[in-house]
């Protein structure tokens, strides 16, 4: 047990592990940052996911973010000398993030929630990647939804392949979520990670920073994540969303205002349409009639720049006409129909 600056690391040693301190050990190629706040439920099947890859040059570096439930313990329940635990005072996901970043050794940095889950492939696929494309900064893969008990969906997030840019960036997430993307930690060092002022679309803010300062992304384009959906990870909370993307607004305006006052009517406008599908999802049909009419008055242009848009609008608007036996039907159909598409463009 090692601590320093209010922070408590636990290395995972074995015997023959210790006997090869005495020398100097190479970086691995890739140091695996795990943020995790009361994370007990999922961690050990996260951590599994991640001892499962076929490629093995990896450091695994926990950071359990002033958990209070058994997080901790069932860390300390691998053995394997790549795992690290740090312990630090709840500070929110960007500083736990750095606070990883800041004691990793290897040349990549791959990011995985403690929720969710990772192929065999996924850092095999990425050290081709990186290897291939030097120039690169950050690569990213796709990612298929599991439910809280770790089941299959059959839906996936958005498999696009659009060119990722600055633009597109301040528009929409078109990564996708938190556990898909690897990034030079060079480049990490070189922007100071992730902005802790923010609580929510840390991300995102942090792939907005990198392309306006002209840093490259590569789609490696599999599904190799599974993000998992819950009732704490999905929520219908959207005053604090939309507060969040006023704060998310607020810190990317301290360097690049021009893009802020240019792109956030539409990226507000995406915001609210993709409100509107989840309350029709969930059958709340008035917040879903809200979110279209505030997502249109925030921008017309939604209807062309976002494809779901339509799609989602106009099954708003049956909604309201429809007999709902007819609807419940139409919609039954239609999500079927949708699951089947995301698994056909899984297969090929």
């Amino acid at each position: 047990m090692i601590k320093f600056c209010g922070l408590t690391i636990v290395m995972a040693l074995t015997s023959s592990t210790l006997n090869k301190c005495a020398h100097e050990k190479a970086a691995p190629k890739f140091s695996v940052v795990i943020p995790a706040y009361n994370a007990s439920l999922y961690i050990v099947d996260c951590l599994n996911s991640v001892f499962a890859q076929t490629e093995s040059d990896y450091e695994i570096i926990v950071v359990d973010d002033g958990s209070t439930d058994d997080t901790r313990e069932r860390v300390l329940s691998f053995t394997d000398s790549r795992l690290k635990l740090i312990s630090r005072p709840n500070g929110g996901l960007a500083a736990a993030r750095n606070t990883g970043v800041a004691v990793a050794e290897g040349e990549l940095v791959a990011f995985l929630d403690a929720d969710d889950r990772w192929l065999p492939d996924k850092l095999a696929a990425h050290r081709l990647a990186n290897d291939t494309c030097p120039e690169v900064s950050v690569t990213y893969d796709w990612a298929a939804f599991i439910d809280s008990e770790g089941e299959s969906t059959g839906l996936c997030m958005s498999q696009s392949n659009r060119k990722i840019t600055h633009k597109a960036l301040m528009i929409k997430n078109y990564l996708g979520n938190g556990s898909n993307s690897v990034v030079r930690r060079k480049v990490l060092e070189e922007l100071k990670g992730f902005d802790e002022k923010l609580f929510r679309l840390v991300d995102r803010e942090l792939w907005v920073r990198l392309t306006y300062y002209g840093h490259k992304f590569q789609l490696v384009p599999k599904v190799l994540t599974e993000y998992r959906q819950h009732s704490s990870s999905f929520t219908s909370d959207t005053a604090r969303m939309l507060k969040g993307l006023d704060e998310f607004f607020s810190r990317i305006a301290l360097y690049a205002p021009e893009s802020v006052e240019k792109y956030s009517p539409l990226a507000r406008a995406c915001m609210h349409r993709w409100m509107a599908r989840a309350a029709l999802v969930d059958r709340n049909y008035e917040d879903a009639q809200h979110h279209m009419y505030q997502s249109l008055g925030a921008s017309l242009e939604v209807i062309w720049s976002d494809p779901r848009a339509p799609i989602t609008f106009v099954a708003i608007f049956l909604q309201s006409i429809l007999p709902s036996q007819w609807f419940d039907k139409l919609l039954k159909i239609s999500t079927s129909l949708v699951s089947r598409w995301f698994q056909l463009r899984i297969s090929s």
